[in-house]
């Protein structure tokens, strides 16, 4: 389960797979990773071909049945680096990151440049909302009547589960990633993507609706309430 520190790395408290340009793969949880390092803590390694599984076999194994802890704490250069994601992704493709943007080694170490992942792939819908949540929401925003106003939705540290969702009426901010509806936009900032990338929001009316209802394909484990989740 992640931890959300405005200070550290999208990825700081996720178990992660490193693999390195080498024959090494490390599965380990990501204390933090900029463009010089990245750090593991409660770390297992494994080189390719040993015990007779491929970087690829070993990594399927461990999505499956976790790791045996062999170092409490790693710093990996980045020039080592080849990739950085979390263990369910790398799973099922080695070496490709899905929804974590990973950053690139600097200009001064001479290993081949990584393609840049764009936070918003050509057809890719990161955020859905049903006909009845759009319904609501453009309500809500008539309630509000300031122009330009949209749905912020992002995540934040705590609820039962480890993450809450944050949802509230906005205007768009820098860096934020906006998804265009005909009466409205949402509005997501870059490190909730990585939680919320491929959610579905509901509105569920009447008595025995419960409003808002997320429907988060990221999130390994939702509460009771509905409003909170781990990964």
């Amino acid at each position: 389960m992640g931890t959300f520190h405005s200070d550290k790395s999208a990825l700081h408290g996720i178990t992660v797979v490193v693999d390195t340009v080498g024959t090494k793969v490390y599965v380990g949880r990501c204390d933090d990773e900029d463009d010089q390092h990245v750090i593991l803590l409660d770390a297992d390694v494994h080189e390719d071909g040993q015990s007779g599984r491929s970087k690829q076999q070993y990594v399927e194994r461990a999505a499956k049945f976790g790791v045996w802890k062999k170092i409490d704490r790693i710093v990996l250069s980045r020039n080592e680096v080849k990739s950085i994601a979390r263990l369910g992704e790398t799973a099922k493709t080695l070496g490709t990151t899905h929804a974590v943007e990973t950053k690139p080694a600097p200009a001064a170490v001479a290993v081949a440049a990584p393609v840049a992942t764009p936070a918003k792939p050509a057809g890719e819908v990161l955020v859905t909302l049903t006909p009845g949540a759009q319904e609501e929401v453009v309500r809500l925003i008539g309630l509000e009547n300031k122009p330009g106003t949209g749905l912020r939705l992002g995540v934040k540290g705590g609820g039962c589960s480890g993450f809450a969702y944050k949802l509230e009426f906005d205007q768009k901010k820098e860096g934020d990633i906006a998804v265009e509806y005909s009466n409205f936009n949402v509005f997501l900032d870059r490190k909730s993507v990585i939680y919320l990338r491929g959610i579905t929001l509901d509105h569920q009316k009447g008595l025995q609706g419960k409003g808002f209802v997320f429907h988060n394909p990221n999130a390994s484990n939702t509460c009771g309430c509905g409003e909170s989740f781990s990964v």
